[in-house]
């Protein structure tokens, strides 16, 4: 692999540029062309849109107040592990990069053998989880898990939304560069999501890593990206919130990486890789690229 020529002042393995330094500093980007972009947690909130689900479909069997929306979450994400642990298809999600909870609601896919056998195992899936949940709350579950399956997967799918300041920026960067997106996951759950968010239009490539049965930090997804938008590894900027997948999988193929530290987000930290700059906002990315 060739050594990647430094933005920055160089950096000992696993630091980032300080905030506040970065801000102040400006970068000597190469000529950059085209942007991927990464989806989950960086343009659109996941991890707190199966929260905010889960927290609605639980609270109406729930008369304590004592139990919390996070412990209710909690409580269904071990429920789903657990469960998804002893799935037969635990290789292939895990190779993929989708989750158990996203299980819990993904719409039926039988575009290959793979995931058509996914499908119809997570009809039993769903209900052991709900059935186990419901029993946790000294529920009956004959008369519950339904509902509660039905509930989730109703209160999940009008919580496909990106951040705020994801439409402003791509809207002022649409035109003047070549945008791509890649996402770890299953490839018609991604990109419902990308589409029901108002996202999917503005990117000129998709890619899913379940298309090609690998994930992120695979090198070979990027190279696969730069020779969709037909751009050379210099040229072009990786915009993700992940350290192990996003900033490493970029710095594997030879593409410069800005991280997008969100506050809150507690998938953003580690010591996987080191980004080439650091920032909190998408808002501040125009300023980077000028």
């Amino acid at each position: 692999m060739k050594e990647r020529t430094p933005l920055v002042q160089q950096r000992p393995t696993g630091s980032v540029t300080p905030l506040n330094d970065a801000r102040d500093r400006r970068i000597e980007w190469m000529p950059i062309q085209a942007l991927i972009f990464d989806l989950d947690d960086t343009l659109m909130p996941e991890h707190p849109a199966d929260e905010a689900a889960l927290a609605a479909t639980l609270r109406p069997f729930v008369e304590s107040e004592e139990v919390t929306d996070e412990l209710l979450a909690k409580l269904v994400w071990k429920a789903s592990r657990d469960n998804w642990l002893a799935s037969p298809f635990l290789e292939y999600t895990e190779t993929v990069g989708t989750s158990s909870l996203e299980q819990l609601w993904a719409p039926v896919d039988r575009s290959t053998p793979e995931l058509s056998g996914l499908s119809d195992w997570s009809i039993t899936f769903r209900e052991t989880v709900w059935r186990g949940v419901a029993a946790d709350l000294g529920l009956d579950p004959d008369s519950t898990w339904q509902m509660m399956d039905m509930g989730f997967q109703q209160e999940r799918g009008v919580r496909h939304f990106s951040y705020g300041d994801v439409i402003p920026t791509l809207e002022a960067l649409r035109g003047s560069y070549p945008m791509g997106l890649l996402t770890n996951g299953i490839p018609k759950v991604q990109r419902h999501k990308a589409t029901a968010a108002g996202l999917i239009d503005y990117f000129d490539l998709v890619i899913v890593s379940g298309d090609h049965v690998t994930r992120k930090p695979d090198p070979l997804l990027f190279e696969l990206m730069l020779a969709g938008l037909n751009v050379a590894a210099a040229n072009a900027v990786v915009i993700g919130d992940r350290l192990a997948t996003d900033i490493a999988g970029a710095n594997a193929a030879g593409i410069k990486s800005i991280q997008v530290r969100r506050p809150g987000n507690s998938h953003a930290g580690g010591d996987e890789a080191t980004p080439d700059h650091v920032i909190t906002n998408l808002t501040e990315l125009a300023a980077l690229l000028e």
